[in-house]
């Protein structure tokens, strides 16, 4: 009997030859992928853009998302789509929050779980019924977040607010006892930021142009 897979021939054929010429067989550990999705190591946590898949699907391309670095030639099974990650650890990031429905006149339901289908489960405010929702169906209810960039430039961070205090553009000015006087300019608003956890320790700057 053959120690390779008819899948690994098959990924031999199509021209990828990093991997090493021994190839044990496995069982239950191929997942599809389609360009797009974000996905990350097994055991790693950042997130990658799939950009390319070889003809076989067996071998990717994919591009992380904050660094810009690129892995080619991959194989697909050293990778687990994020989206997935939820349902595999039981749901922990949908479960409990307040989810509104995206129609003309939303609804309003309580995240229980994902269902075998992939739907969230919620509990609707009011009658107390359970209803199932494809994911693009739904949205988190969110207070209102906004992301500033320091200095104008590098990573975008995500602050609390209310709706109107601050605008794409608008300079914001931190006090902080080592490093001074830091001026934080809003890059976006409504962003709807789970990274948010507190509300900006400053003020909003009014500008008047220099004639």
């Amino acid at each position: 009997m053959s120690d390779y897979t008819d899948e690994y021939i098959e990924y031999m054929a199509d021209g990828w030859f990093e991997e090493p010429m021994y190839k044990p067989k496995k069982k239950g550990n191929d997942m599809k992928f389609a360009i797009g999705d974000r996905v990350r190591l097994r055991n790693g946590k950042n997130t990658l853009v799939i950009e390319s898949i070889s003809g076989t699907g067996k071998s990717l391309d994919a591009r992380y998302e904050h660094s810009g670095g690129l892995l080619s030639y991959r194989n697909s099974n050293e990778f687990v789509k994020v989206d997935d990650d939820n349902e595999q650890k039981g749901t922990t990031t949908m479960k409990g929050k307040l989810f509104q429905t995206k129609e003309i006149n939303p609804r309003f339901g309580i995240g229980l779980a994902i269902n075998s289908t992939g739907k969230y489960v919620l509990e609707m405010k009011g009658t107390g019924d359970l209803e199932a929702y494809n994911k693009t169906d739904i949205e988190v209810v969110m207070p209102f977040t906004y992301g500033v960039k320091f200095d104008g430039q590098g990573t975008e961070y995500a602050y609390l607010g209310k709706e109107g205090m601050v605008a794409v553009g608008d300079l914001l000015l931190k006090m902080d006892g080592t490093k001074g006087i830091t001026i934080a300019k809003v890059v976006a608003v409504d962003t709807k930021s789970e990274k948010a956890t507190k509300y900006f320790d400053g003020v909003k700057l009014v500008t008047t142009p220099l004639e």
